[in-house]
């Protein structure tokens, strides 16, 4: 036996969009060859999905809770319910996030975990490289190099938790991981710790391989588009539904909408002009696109201002003091008078730019 485990708690319909694909391009490939895999979903009674082809596991609210450092770190809840699954059921687990489309059978992702062999999405560079570097530079300094006992260095390698595997062999690296990422949540608020946790342990203690080969992970970029057309494919599930029969028609996910060549050329001149960053001229050209769709179809220009935001906030490598400007119609002073835009976009916004200027961006008016 094999478990394939997917969590899942609060009341963000958005991700059991993102479930139900994920389990459903799981399906593709299990339909026909089970490969004594299980699909389990552990969560709460409020959010089990019958609809679905999965076993439950289910988590009591306060254990939720509890895993979630108390609500001070909601990503914790990644290494406790991999440690709760693979203790409770004694086989190899791999953990999914739901925002993950299965490209490749599973089987796949299981012969690349063992007895000390441990799986992680991918590869994302050194510490030094990150953007978050500044912040592990001080944990690094004021540690002395040493988290829970596993050293970390500017050169340590982080690989994306979208997709944590092991062993029942090897689940005793769990207390390390949990360990690891609560002493980082004790001196930082850095949203990644859990992914560095498990880096330095399954890295220190096991042969560690990566899979964005198999599944693809997806969480800025193409997000809010494949929520888009996950709200047609499954039109119930954002209303507190479910799926009608395993029959339902499994589209592929298009990873762009078409952009006007204006907005195109524009974009490529602002990435020339911001020093060739390209995750920027992207945020850029959804802002431009946005703003076309704007009297056209609010649907999608609102899909193209939470691209532009999702960018922004976790795509580009660095910030640039010109980015009020470039965004102009955004910024606090403009954005109530975007009344195409969804309230809670325009709130994000407006906490966006309040994170910038405190980060060292130029003031703002409004």
């Amino acid at each position: 036996m094999k478990i394939l485990l997917f969590q899942i708690y609060g009341n963000q319909r958005a991700y059991h969009l993102e479930l139900t694909y994920s389990i459903l391009s799981a399906m593709r490939f299990l339909r026909s060859d089970p490969a004594g895999i299980r699909v389990v979903l552990a969560a709460d009674a409020e959010n089990h999905r019958p609809d679905l082809p999965v076993d439950h596991l289910p988590i009591l609210p306060d254990t939720l809770l509890e895993w979630q450092m108390n609500g001070r770190y909601k990503h914790a809840i990644q290494a406790y319910a991999l440690h709760h699954a693979v203790r409770h059921f004694n086989a190899p687990t791999i953990l999914i996030d739901s925002d993950t489309v299965f490209h490749s059978h599973p089987k796949q992702l299981f012969e690349r975990i063992g007895p000390g062999k441990t799986l992680m999405h991918a590869r994302e560079g050194i510490l030094q490289d990150s953007p978050e570097w500044p912040e592990w530079e001080n944990l690094i300094r004021s540690t002395d190099g040493v988290l829970a006992g596993w050293p970390v260095s500017r050169n340590t390698t982080m690989h994306n938790a979208g997709v944590l595997g092991l062993h029942p062999q090897d689940a005793p690296l769990m207390e390390g991981v949990k360990a690891v990422m609560q002493e980082i949540r004790a001196q930082s608020s850095v949203f990644t710790a859990v992914q560095l946790a498990a880096s330095v342990v399954f890295g220190t203690e096991t042969e560690l391989s990566n899979c964005d080969d198999l599944v693809e992970h997806y969480w800025n970029g193409p997000r809010a588009y494949y929520h888009h057309q996950m709200k047609h494919m499954f039109p119930d599930v954002l209303q507190g539904g479910g799926v009608g029969g395993m029959d339902v028609p499994l589209m592929p996910l298009e990873k762009d909408p078409p952009s006007p060549l204006p907005n195109r050329i524009a974009a490529r001149i602002k990435r020339m002009r911001r020093n060739g960053d390209s995750e920027y001229a992207y945020a850029y050209l959804a802002y431009l696109n946005a703003l076309s769709l704007r009297d056209k179809d609010l649907d999608m220009a609102n899909v193209w201002a939470v691209t532009a935001l999702d960018m922004l906030c976790w795509g580009v490598s660095h910030q640039h003091r010109e980015t009020a400007a470039d965004f102009a119609l955004f910024v606090p002073a403009s954005l109530d008078r975007q009344n195409w835009m969804q309230p809670a976009l325009r709130k994000r916004w407006h906490d966006y730019w309040t994170v910038w200027n405190s980060a060292g961006g130029a003031e703002i008016s409004g």
